[in-house]
C-alpha cells in the first residue's frame, strides 16, 4: 500500500509544481533541493537509525527505494513550500501553520500506509521539527536569494 502512497505523492507534488507559476530561479531550486535532501537524510539517520525512534518501509534499514524517496520527495514538497512562501510576516504565519499541519497529517497518512512506523516517536515531535524546518527554509530562502542577487 505504501507504494501507491509514494506514487500518488510524486504525481500530485509533480503536477502542482509543473503547472504552478514559478517564483524560484533554477539556482534557488537547486540549492533548496540539496539542503532539503541533506536535512532529510541527516534527521532520518539521527532519529530513525541512531535513536531508533521510527522505521521507514519495513524496518530493514536503508534501502534503495527509501534512499530515492528521501532524496526526492521531501525536496519536491520543500520547493513547493518555498515557491509560494509569502514575504510578509503577517501572511507567512498562517502559511507556515498550514504547512506544519499539512506535513503532520501527511506523515500520519504515511503511517497508515505503512511507510513510516513509529517506535518511540510522537506526532508532536514532528510538529516541532516541521516548525523549525519551515523557519529554517524561510531563512535559507532569504540567504540564497541575497547571495544570488549579489553576484
Amino acid at each position: 500500500m505504501f507504494i501507491v502512497f509514494i506514487v500518488v505523492s510524486y504525481l500530485l507534488a509533480g503536477l502542482v509544481l509543473l503547472f504552478s507559476p514559478k517564483r524560484l530561479t533554477k539556482q534557488e531550486i537547486y540549492m533548496a533541493w540539496i539542503i532539503i535532501s541533506f536535512i532529510t537524510l541527516l534527521s532520518d539517520t539521527i532519529f530513525g537509525l541512531l535513536l531508533d525512534q521510527y522505521d521507514l518501509l519495513d524496518g530493514q534499514g536503508p534501502q534503495p527505494l527509501d534512499l530515492f524517496v528521501e532524496l526526492t520527495l521531501p525536496a519536491l514538497f520543500g520547493i513547493l513550500y518555498m515557491n509560494f512562501m509569502p514575504g510578509e510576516t503577517r501572511k507567512f504565519i498562517p502559511y507556515m501553520v498550514f504547512w506544519i499541519v499539512f506535513s503532520v497529517l501527511y506523515e500520519q497518512f504515511s503511517r497508515y500506509t505503512g511507510y513510516v512506523n513509529y517506535k518511540g516517536w510522537n506526532g508532536w515531535y514532528s510538529a516541532l521539527f516541521y516548525l523549525f524546518a519551515c523557519l529554517f527554509m524561510r531563512w535559507h530562502f532569504r540567504f540564497i536569494r541575497k547571495g544570488i542577487t549579489k553576484d
